[in-house]
């Protein structure tokens, strides 16, 4: 045999080798198993879902209240410059008008910091309690023989003999 011939041969082998290799085996498993879980079923029925919720439910309230009060108050100081309205000169009223515009839009600031603060919230709560269920999450796939577990929300269908959710809230305390 000719030496580049041989070459030739060797390195079309190297090059080959590991695909036959790997043919045998697979990252993923021939037919994978699926698994489903509602984690709003989860959060809303569970001891430990109840309680996240109660706590966001607790801080919404109290920012809720602080943003109604602030309302209350523009209503009312802006109903006390339509009575003084007759009383007061047009400069004087436009420039109180603009006043009670411009305390408007803070308001308006504060209501969109409010609810991106209270989506952060319900994120942090969210993130906490699937801290808590990944462990059962992990037993449940283990014990199912599931590969993946989805999130309903982000299922089309799913056929309901793969929604694992009542066996995750069972164990969710």
């Amino acid at each position: 045999m000719k030496p580049h011939v041989a070459i030739a041969t060797l390195g079309l082998g190297l090059m080959l080798s590991p695909l036959f290799t790997s043919l045998g085996r697979s990252a993923v498993p021939v037919s994978p198993k699926i698994g489903v879980i509602d984690l709003d079923n989860t959060l809303s029925t569970t001891p430990a879902g109840k309680r996240a919720n109660d706590a966001f439910e607790k801080i919404r309230k109290t920012k809720q209240t602080e943003l109604d009060k602030q309302q209350e108050d523009l209503k009312r100081a802006a109903a006390d410059l339509e009575k003084q309205k007759s009383v007061l000169k047009p400069d004087a009223y436009a420039a109180k008008r603009e006043e009670l515009e411009k305390k408007f839009m803070e308001l308006q600031g504060v209501l969109q910091k409010l609810e991106k603060d209270l989506a952060g919230e319900r994120q942090k709560l969210m993130q906490s309690l699937l801290k808590q269920a990944q462990p059962l999450v992990d037993k449940l796939a283990k014990a199912e023989g599931v590969t993946v577990i989805v999130d309903r929300q982000s299922v089309v269908w799913a056929d309901p003999a793969a929604d694992l959710t009542a066996k995750l809230n069972a164990d969710m305390k």
